[in-house]
């Protein structure tokens, strides 16, 4: 506890405005003070803090990704029983955001396997093909099934059956290996009080079963009546 004081007062005297959120002086601080897994009764709960993912959204764009990243680890570090990381190195790599989950058997979330990593993409275009392929090779390195692209203009072919888009479901297809893609939007709509939780689970049935959205369906192609 006197280690922690001591890193949080250094935190506020080199980091006055960030230290007004609690929230951020947190994410500086190992993790090691958590020392319990979550109850069951807090499969479903989701507790953040809109203002604080409203000023990190505002920060995107500024050509560190840094922000994209520490937004990343929140909206993760929020759910219960998610462990997170940022900036870990590997020979050959850094993993943006590592996520280990403990406690949970009992939604989907189990489907996630005990690790997995998040890449973070600032970009002013969507993610392409390549650095798509590429995270789904950091993945397979690492032996984890699932992992979540952060990309503030998503990926390029979403919706189109092409491109990243396309490769996004033949990965799970010739791999079993799912990679959900959040973009700003979504993040805006954590930021207005959306289940973060609630929001990967439908990403991640949207690329388990290859659902078609009513916007990519074509016209004439509803049903039987048409």
């Amino acid at each position: 506890m006197k280690r922690y004081a001591e890193e949080i007062y250094r935190l506020q005297q080199v980091s006055t405005t960030e230290a007004l959120y609690p929230e951020w002086v947190v994410q500086q601080l190992d993790q090691s003070w958590i020392t319990q897994v979550p109850a069951p009764q807090e499969v479903g709960v989701y507790a953040a803090n809109p203002r604080y993912i409203r000023k990190l959204l505002s920060g995107l764009g500024d050509g560190s990704g840094k922000k994209l990243e520490l937004l990343a680890d929140y909206v993760l570090s929020c759910m219960p029983g998610c462990r997170t990381t940022r900036r870990v190195q590997t020979p050959s790599t850094d993993l943006d955001v590592v996520c280990s989950m403990e406690g949970f058997d009992v939604d989907f979330r189990s489907e996630l396997g005990r690790y997995f990593v998040c890449e973070c993409k600032d970009w002013n275009t969507p993610a392409d093909f390549t650095s798509f392929a590429k995270f789904c090779r950091v993945l397979d390195s690492v032996k984890s099934r699932f992992g979540i692209l952060f990309s503030k203009h998503g990926i390029s072919g979403e919706g189109k059956n092409r491109d990243a888009g396309l490769e996004q479901i033949k990965i799970f297809q010739d791999r079993g290996m799912v990679i959900v893609v959040v973009n700003q939007s979504d993040l805006e709509q954590v930021g207005n009080g959306t289940n973060f939780i609630s929001l990967l689970r439908a990403k991640y049935e949207n690329v388990r079963l290859n659902i078609i959205s009513s916007a990519q369906t074509p016209k004439g192609n509803g049903g039987p009546n048409n």
